[in-house]
């Protein structure tokens, strides 16, 4: 059965601007994307990004590919319970700093309309089309905890303890029943991080 605190599922990442992941303001969020993994996904399950042909082509082929990201899901939330209580991720496209130019609380409740939502502008240029995807997910991922190397410098992780990773893009990731070693050997790597927090989910 495998122990489910260390849970994983693992996807390859096309992009990795920080807008989605989002590693700003002291929490990793993920509010678009991996819709089909958003809803499946449940607290203290953990997800891992790691590089894709399109991402690092220096080494993107199986076995080779590294971790750009690792983080635990501390709860989920609805798009209106994200959009009320983290006012910090909501993007400012004129603010000279990355953290708030790549805010990803993007999707406001219509006030004129219950169970709609207004778009804001954003540095991924969302169409209608994606939007839709975006919101079949339903919820926003909080982490607490997390680790992002970043695509310009994943960590290389070391063939015994690598979890199971899609060949290629996949709805719900590729699931570790327990990624202990991995998550371990992660911790132990933090210093190399480009932002991280330490805060462990119960």
């Amino acid at each position: 059965m495998g122990n489910h605190e260390n849970k994983l599922y693992s996807y390859k990442m096309a992009r990795a601007t920080g807008f989605a992941p989002n590693p700003h303001f002291g929490v990793l969020t993920l509010a678009t994307c991996k819709a089909d993994l958003r809803q499946v996904i449940r607290s203290d399950d953990w997800i891992a990004g790691w590089t894709s042909k399109s991402l690092a082509k220096c080494h993107d082929n199986p076995g080779e590919e590294r971790l750009v990201y690792l983080a635990r899901v501390t709860r989920k939330l609805t798009y209106a319970d994200y959009w009320a209580q983290h006012p910090e991720k909501r993007p400012n496209l004129s603010d000279k700093k990355a953290d708030a130019r790549h805010g990803d609380n993007i999707y406001e409740p219509s006030p004129a309309q219950p169970g709609a939502f207004i778009m804001h502008a954003n540095s991924h240029r969302i169409s209608e089309e994606k939007q839709a995807k975006d919101l079949r997910g339903q919820y926003v991922l909080i982490c607490e905890e997390f680790y992002y190397f970043s695509p310009a410098s994943p960590l290389e992780v070391p063939a015994p303890i690598r979890p199971c990773i899609p060949k290629g893009q996949i709805r719900y990731g590729k699931i570790t029943e327990d990624a202990s070693p991995l998550i371990d050997f992660v911790r132990e790597n933090a210093a190399k991080c480009v932002k991280t927090s330490h805060i462990k989910s119960k």
